[in-house]
């Protein structure tokens, strides 16, 4: 209505506006007819602006697609007069601790109460929806109490479902759901209700070993950013589904949101499938140099830590992300250091992961700045040597391995014998990265359909191909090094106990064979018997006996 409302910085961030004096003002016109201002108020205009380039463009310097615009929602939320939890904050852990802590305010003078009730989530199928009644397993009522109208905190911590919930892991995501509803002492109809699926688990570092419910996992993991062949950065939650369906079908449990947070949907899908999250803030400053030059610079210090408070703010809630990023490749310094201080303010609940950049001198995944030993493609031997370094207790994963360039991925099983190897530090990574970020194109010659990558589009500066390094083509189909990672990553280990030889002749008379297979179990929650199991004796021809 020509009332400007606000601005904000981080393209990969909600970035919320309050509009309502805009509204109540109604559009500004100079007409004189009385009757026509009243009608023309019936009316609402919003007007978004995107500038392409802004000094937030040196934080957002990742390798991908730099594409304008809007990529996700846009929406209009009302409140209505009453609704005064402002925010809320949940944590279940693994002993079935449940803390909820919200923030209220008070617009009228009547005494109130709030109610938080746990169900178990049968009530909801996969995005969000109703589908049965699930059972009550825990509820508690608050009177709230304010002093002069101020905003104020209720804090609430209890242990439910008798101290042994359904824990939440990858392999077994079990969730509630908790539901937080206002109320006036006067009236029995809500003012307001709030909610979020909740899953009880504990992330922690124990004898310098990552863990989840106090046992060490292995972090079968994958770099991912928004793609899409069709609409680029603009991704449907079907889309993401899809990926998710995809990592788990091939034995993946891990995910870093490289190198911004991602959609709200993404996070709740991994919540309700099961995939443990590195949610990394937006901010990379690969081009600057000398790479440490902004990071060191007090005037883009609050640049920094907004980045990644607000990012804190949004996904405090959500299970699945058992850690935290500060960035990536953007130096080191007193700006992410003043960050990490104020993340640790907000969540003490999750270690903190940033690797800082390929120069030595800023540490590579080793610094003061992180709580995990996070190198960028470091050999099989260096990775070796940082497990066996006495003077580091730290657990390693890799953030960046396996560059999925062309014919790559060949040595990947070399990774995956010291990540399964008796050294408990070193705990896997992530895989650079999920799909191919080419965009289909049509030739205007030949008709023929394409992915296109840097320089299709008649553009001067670019850089070739080096976004297509995924392990799926950009439409999600597999490279095979996908059935390789799916291989290496399995749940269980299969070995012969006696490697002897048996030369069967067909005709001939075969003798009775034993033979014996070692069976071990690589994942940490879910029984042998989650298993279904299938063999078959196959012929050097490659047929069934």
């Amino acid at each position: 209505n020509g009332h400007f409302v606000g601005f904000s910085k981080d393209s990969r961030l909600p970035a919320e506006f309050d509009i309502t004096e805009a509204l109540a003002k109604g559009r500004a016109k100079t007409k004189q007819n009385h009757e026509e201002l009243d009608n023309l108020r019936k009316d609402h205009e919003l007007f978004v602006l995107v500038t392409r380039w802004s000094d937030g463009s040196y934080l957002e310097d990742q390798d991908h697609w730099w594409m304008a615009g809007i990529h996700r929602a846009v929406d209009i939320l009302r409140r209505p007069n009453g609704a005064d939890v402002i925010d809320f904050r949940v944590q279940g852990d693994a002993d079935g601790r449940l803390s909820i802590s919200f923030d209220c305010t008070q617009t009228s003078i009547d005494e109130c109460y709030a109610v938080a009730t746990l169900f178990d989530d049968d009530q909801c199928n996969k995005f969000g929806g109703r589908q049965s009644g699930g059972n009550q397993v825990w509820s508690r009522r608050m009177p709230l109490i304010f002093p002069n109208h101020s905003i104020k905190t209720f804090d609430l911590s209890e242990i439910v479902c008798n101290g042994m919930p359904k824990q939440w892991t990858a392999e077994d995501p079990n969730l509630y759901t908790l539901v937080i509803s206002l109320y006036k002492d006067t009236c029995s109809k809500p003012m307001q209700v709030e909610s979020c699926r909740v899953g009880f688990r504990t992330v922690d570092i124990i004898d310098g070993s990552l863990t989840i419910n106090g046992k060490i996992v292995t972090i079968c993991g994958v770099n991912r950013h928004d793609h899409d062949p069709d609409t680029g950065k603009v991704v449907s939650l079907e889309s993401m589904a899809k990926d998710i369906e995809v990592l788990k079908l091939n034995n993946f449990n891990a995910v870093r949101t490289s190198h911004y947070p991602n959609s709200s949907e993404f996070y709740r899908l991994c919540d309700f499938f099961g995939l443990y999250l590195c949610d990394e803030a937006n901010i990379e400053v690969h081009g600057v140099v000398p790479s440490g030059q902004l990071v060191n610079d007090f005037g883009w210090r609050d640049a920094f830590v907004s980045r990644v408070l607000r990012m804190v703010q949004r996904d405090r809630n959500h299970s699945c992300i058992i850690l935290w990023s500060l960035g990536n490749e953007s130096g080191r310094g007193i700006n992410l250091t003043k960050a990490r201080e104020c993340l640790r303010r907000l969540d003490l609940s999750r270690p903190i992961m940033y690797e800082s950049g390929g120069d030595a001198a800023l540490g590579t995944g080793v610094t003061e700045l992180t709580d995990i030993v996070c190198p960028m493609y470091p050999k099989v031997a260096e990775v070796v040597e940082l497990g066996n370094d006495s003077d580091d207790d730290r657990p390693i994963i890799l953030c960046e391995y396996s560059h999925s360039m062309g014919n790559s991925n060949g040595n990947i099983h070399q990774y995956f014998d010291k990540f399964w190897g008796p050294n408990s530090r070193i705990q896997g990574g992530f895989i650079w990265d999920l799909k191919d970020q080419g965009l289909r194109k049509i030739c205007h010659k030949t008709g023929r359909e394409y992915f296109a990558y840097g320089g299709d589009f008649g553009e001067k500066k670019h850089d070739a191909q080096f976004c297509i390094n995924g392990i799926l083509f950009p439409d999600g189909v597999a490279h095979p090094s996908l059935y390789e990672c799916k291989y290496l990553q399995q749940p269980i280990k299969i070995s012969p106990v006696n490697a002897d030889v048996i030369k069967i002749v067909v005709g001939e008379h075969v003798p009775e064979v034993q033979v014996e297979m070692k069976v071990e179990k690589r994942n940490k929650f879910l029984r042998f018997d989650s298993l279904d199991w299938e063999w078959s004796i196959i012929s050097d021809l490659s047929t069934p006996l």
